[in-house]
């Protein structure tokens, strides 16, 4: 990787080397050139190392700040490290913050990242594709991705599921708050709430986006991966629709169909 440090008056260039920290200060940014793949700007105020820079494997660690990352690759090339776990780029462009207490929040803007918790924590990780957000704080499970224009009460919900107690009540607003934009946010509940919580979520996110062909209720209540990730191909293409037509053409967030 290599690393262009400065403020607005000027732009020295270093060398970025592995282990080094990239530090800016309440005025300047840094530029980080991630191998051949991408880039990735430093924000004021953060602190962040390069772990790993190999043809095969591009890896950051965010102690503290905003990055806003950029890469054109092939999925699981570039990893970024947060107190909540790990950023994966699937080809991508997002925002990534964490505050000095390790609570974070990642928004997309192209593509999808998957954010996996750390070793051993024993938890699903969670898919953000482009326009959705999400929360994490640290020591717990990744937070259910939202889109960017979810209801303020459902993102409250969510955020009491994810990090507060009384989940099981938590689930049951989040359940009667969501609309069909939200089902990504569903996808992600119905593998988080309690087994006899998946019928509940699942009724309610058939209702809001039916089912495609060759998914069942059994088999997603289940949790079996072919009908989990049928249901998500249908879930993530309604949204990219969603988001490439915003303001061009309104998209049924039912079905991902042209309104008339």
């Amino acid at each position: 990787m290599a690393g262009h440090r400065g403020s607005a008056g000027t732009a020295p260039s270093a060398a970025a080397v592995v282990f080094d920290w990239v530090q800016t200060d309440d005025s300047s940014r840094a530029l980080i050139a991630v191998g051949r793949i991408g880039q990735v700007e430093v924000q004021p105020k953060t602190r962040l190392q390069l772990v790993v820079a190999r043809a095969d494997e591009h890896r950051l660690a965010l102690a503290r700040g905003r990055i806003d990352a950029t890469v054109d690759a092939v999925p699981r090339l570039f990893f970024v490290e947060t107190p909540s776990g790990t950023a994966i780029d699937l080809g991508c462009a997002y925002t990534l913050e964490t505050d000095s207490l390790g609570n974070g929040r990642l928004h997309v803007t192209r593509g999808e990242v998957e954010f996996d918790a750390p070793a051993g924590a024993g938890v699903p990780s969670s898919r953000v594709p482009l326009g959705a957000i999400m929360q994490t704080r640290p020591k717990l499970r990744p937070g259910i991705p939202y889109v960017e224009d979810a209801p303020a009460p459902l993102v409250r919900a969510l955020v009491a599921f994810d990090f507060e107690k009384g989940r099981a009540r938590a689930a049951r607003n989040v359940v009667t708050l969501a609309r069909a934009q939200d089902a990504l946010s569903l996808w992600h509940l119905m593998q988080r709430v309690h087994p006899t919580l998946r019928g509940m979520v699942y009724d309610r996110l058939a209702t809001l986006v039916p089912p495609p062909p060759g998914v069942t209720r059994r088999g997603a209540i289940a949790l079996r991966s072919r009908d989990l990730e049928g249901y998500w191909t249908k879930i993530h293409q309604i949204q990219f629709r969603r988001m490439v037509l915003k303001g061009v053409r309104a998209i049924d967030p039912r079905t991902g169909t042209t309104k008339h």
